[in-house]
């Protein structure tokens, strides 16, 4: 997997949202996370609907997972609910994904760095969660040890994002824990312009992507 930068929406409905979605997209944004938990199947395929439908390839959707196949999105995200509400359903669900999508993509979230040890049954990346405290998430707290992270991260054999309190200032502690890319969610949606806060915290992740590979 490349390294990269995801952006995740917010649960709520925010002002010029659509507007805002297609310029991260036009500016550089490789993947787009719509998680919207309150909305119903309609509401989820309007939202897709006002964006630009060249970038619905671009889209992984946490919920209403069926608009993936008729929408042809890039992929689902399996939330810890989904997982443990019903052990067999997310199976089933993944196969009739890879059945009617052989492209698409699976991806979900953990939250410990035991988590990480565990069998990969077949998702093409994960969140850990949180990395960092919430910017989005009132109370949302950091509890990992440093050392046990980076070690769970160079064993693992999932490709790990993370998520949780990401900003620009964040993001050389990202690349030495050994992430393969970062999500932003409060970063970008709390800020007065998102689309200039992207631009800024993608340009110094590619600079730090570039340095590396030097």
């Amino acid at each position: 997997m490349n390294q990269t930068i995801i952006v995740m929406s917010d649960t709520k409905d925010l002002d010029d949202e659509h507007q805002i979605v297609n310029e991260l997209f036009e500016n550089g944004l490789e993947i787009f996370h719509i998680r919207k938990p309150k909305y119903s199947t309609q509401e989820m395929r309007r939202y897709i609907e006002k964006i630009n439908k060249k970038y619905h390839n671009r889209i992984v959707i946490h919920s209403h997972h069926e608009l993936c196949v008729s929408i042809k999105l890039k992929g689902i995200h399996l939330t810890e609910r989904h997982r443990r509400k019903n052990f067999f359903r997310p199976w089933f669900l993944m196969q009739w994904i890879k059945f009617k999508r052989p492209d698409a993509i699976i991806t979900a979230s953990y939250h410990s760095p035991n988590s990480l040890l565990k069998h990969n049954p077949g998702y093409n990346y994960i969140f850990l969660s949180p990395i960092f405290d919430s910017i989005s998430k009132i109370g949302y707290k950091n509890t990992f040890n440093d050392d046990s992270l980076e070690v769970a991260l160079k064993k693992t054999n999932f490709n790990v994002i993370a998520l949780g309190g990401v900003d620009y200032s964040k993001l050389e502690m990202v690349k030495k824990f050994g992430f393969k890319g970062c999500a932003l969610v409060g970063s970008i949606w709390h800020t007065q312009n998102p689309v200039s806060e992207f631009i800024k915290i993608f340009d110094k992740w590619n600079l730090l992507e570039n340095s590396v590979s030097v």
